[in-house]
């Protein structure tokens, strides 16, 4: 029987049967390129935090020399972001797309390390492309797009590096775990949120020495080094923690929780606040340490979900962008067997 000219030919079936073949590659390379288009499409906007604070902090370090700017700068993020203002000086084109250039390659770092955790734990077979959503689906979340790529921060960089401990936990390679996890804290105090659960992990699993601890304040003496050096006085390096832990009074900041039922008088509920938020993971945390649960790899991310979801409810003064670092471990959380977690399920619904 003759063939018609709309009949599928050879040539087509190869292609056809390449790209199946070759599918995973294929995602990996247009959910990349759809999600650098998006951000390109996004990336004029200029927010306030950009306008009045990080605009102005570049032009003020580019006009007295880059590097040697950060001596007499005044800001209220920590150094080594100050560090990367520093070095974009030098570098062409407008501080806007500078800026969130920044941002967006570490959204891709992000995503990229979501995508092996998942492949990590799950351990899925060749043709799966369970790893590879987890990888999509990260780069549209839209607190990590609007944060990068159309309000200019920076909150992906930490939480990257939050991502990048998690994973180093996960291969049990704990000096890099807590490099990792102090890079993270020399960004910004709020990956203190995580902290608790290394804690935990110490008593609990017994498979590191506390002396890895001590990783996190070299870290963070390491990084602050060349702004002493360059003259600025060790005070002002420090004084954005201090910024950052008194530097909101009101109890509900853009996001609901506990808070929002409360009148907002942050002097007389902050300290009982921060106290309850303790008492809430200790209790979390005893009840797997006397329920003798087993903890494996799955249930690890299990344990840093829900350890940023109570701190974030429990905890005043919460902005919404605090959240992000959920947003991404949830996304793992959805990658994972439910059968494996119904233990520690268990154990939430008791408190």
């Amino acid at each position: 029987m003759k063939q018609s000219i709309l009949d599928i030919g050879h040539f087509e079936r190869k292609v056809i049967y390449f790209v199946q073949k070759n599918y995973q590659l294929f995602f990996f390379i247009i959910i990349t390129i759809l999600a650098l288009l998006m951000r390109n499409n996004l990336r004029y906007f200029q927010s306030g935090d950009y306008v009045y604070s990080l605009k102005p902090w570049t032009d003020y370090l580019e006009a007295h020399g880059g590097f040697l700017g950060l001596k007499s700068l005044e800001s209220n993020y920590n150094m080594p972001y100050l560090y990367i203002l520093a070095f974009i000086t030098y570098l062409p084109s407008s501080t806007l797309a500078k800026i969130k250039l920044v941002s967006i390659i570490f959204d891709f770092i992000t995503a990229f390390l979501v995508m092996i955790i998942v492949k990590k734990l799950i351990k899925p077979s060749k043709s799966s492309l369970i790893p590879y959503l987890a990888y999509a689906i990260t780069l549209f979340i839209p607190t990590l797009v609007l944060n990068g790529t159309v309000w200019g921060q920076c909150d992906i960089i930490y939480t990257c590096f939050i991502l990048l401990s998690i994973y180093f936990f996960l291969e049990k390679k704990y000096v890099g775990t807590f490099i990792a996890y102090g890079i993270a804290l020399a960004f910004k105090l709020q990956a203190i949120f995580v902290l608790p659960v290394y804690i935990f992990m110490y008593f609990k699993e017994k498979k590191f020495s506390i002396l890895n601890f001590l990783w996190i304040p070299i870290v963070d003496f390491i990084l602050y080094i060349p702004a002493w050096i360059l003259g600025k006085p060790l005070a002002e390096i420090f004084d954005p923690y201090l910024m950052q832990i008194g530097q909101y009074k009101s109890l509900v900041l853009n996001f609901s929780n506990l808070y929002s039922l409360l009148p907002d008088n942050y002097d007389f509920f902050a300290t009982a606040g921060l106290f309850l938020s303790v008492s809430v993971l200790m209790m979390f945390y005893s009840l797997l340490i006397k329920n003798n649960i087993k903890i494996d790899e799955k249930n690890y991310i299990t344990i840093f979900l829900i350890t940023i979801m109570l701190c974030v409810y429990f905890l005043p003064s919460i902005r919404t962008i605090y959240v992000c670092r959920r947003c991404y471990i949830s996304n793992i959380f959805i990658s994972l067997s439910k059968q494996d977690l119904r233990s520690i399920y268990y154990l939430v619904y008791q408190l």
